[in-house]
């Protein structure tokens, strides 16, 4: 970890410093977005001290912006927090399993990416299984029920369908 950079968020945090050093985040290089990564884990796991569940219901750019963090947020992540976290976090979560997913991030390619990965990743099931268990409740309960009203019309076997045109 970047015990520097770390303890210069902490002082701004704080309030001993008003803010990061001029510069600080505008190269863009590996040093940055590696600070950058320190800072997001420090503020997830010991300053807000959310865990995997917590994370997912509750951040969004807001929490970025409330702890101090809105200039590495928009400098280089494009106020995405979702990058952020990728960032700090590389492959642990999916952006559709946020409750904030931005505004037009469903398509019907992230859509079946998502099926996917609900049915055969996160949930284990076998095609039959899949099949027997077709029901928009699965898809409420895995955070994708925005998913199913934009794309598929509350109709989950046709997110099924699609995602899985083999069973059918």
């Amino acid at each position: 970890m970047n015990s520097e950079a770390i303890r210069i968020y902490e002082e701004i945090r704080t309030g001993k410093r008003s803010r990061f050093p001029r510069g600080f985040w505008v190269d863009g290089s590996n040093y940055n977005y590696n600070a950058a990564a320190d800072i997001t884990k420090y503020l997830v796991e010991d300053v807000l001290n959310w865990d995997d569940e917590v994370v997912k219901d509750r951040m969004c750019c807001e929490v970025f912006f409330q702890q101090k963090l809105k200039g590495m947020l928009w400098t280089l992540f494009n106020d995405s927090f979702y990058a952020a976290m990728e960032n700090a976090y590389p492959g642990k979560f999916k952006q559709w399993e946020f409750t904030h997913t931005p505004r037009n991030f469903w398509t019907e390619e992230t859509a079946i990416e998502a099926t996917i990965w609900l049915f055969k990743v996160k949930l284990g099931m076998s095609d039959e299984e899949i099949v027997e268990n077709i029901s928009r409740k699965i898809f409420v309960e895995n955070r994708l029920d925005t998913m199913m009203h934009v794309i598929y019309g509350n109709n989950a076997t046709q997110a099924v369908k699609s995602a899985f045109k083999h069973l059918f």
